[in-house]
């Protein structure tokens, strides 16, 4: 995650809080309980779904740059072996 991808997050992450207090109030105050239960339940599932998606994008960055050094390695020998 670099720096303005790190802003965005913050953010996100800033209004889900914000969302999650007022459902907490809402279930609290015993009024419109099934619209407090109804936000809590989005907003995890949501930030499960978003932090699951971004492992993946994460591990797929990582097994592009092994591909990408293991076949800059082999390139390499490739050329130093046609140079005999």
């Amino acid at each position: 995650m670099d720096i303005l991808n790190a802003r965005v997050w913050v953010f996100f992450y800033m209004i889900c809080f914000v969302a999650l207090l007022w459902a907490v109030f809402l279930l609290t105050q015993g009024m419109m309980l099934w619209v407090g239960l109804t936000i809590v339940l989005i907003v995890v599932g949501f930030n499960f779904i978003l932090v699951t998606t971004e492992m993946r994008g994460h591990k797929k960055q990582e097994q592009m740059m092994k591909s990408l050094i293991s076949s800059n390695a082999e390139g390499t020998v490739g050329e130093l072996n046609k140079g005999k």
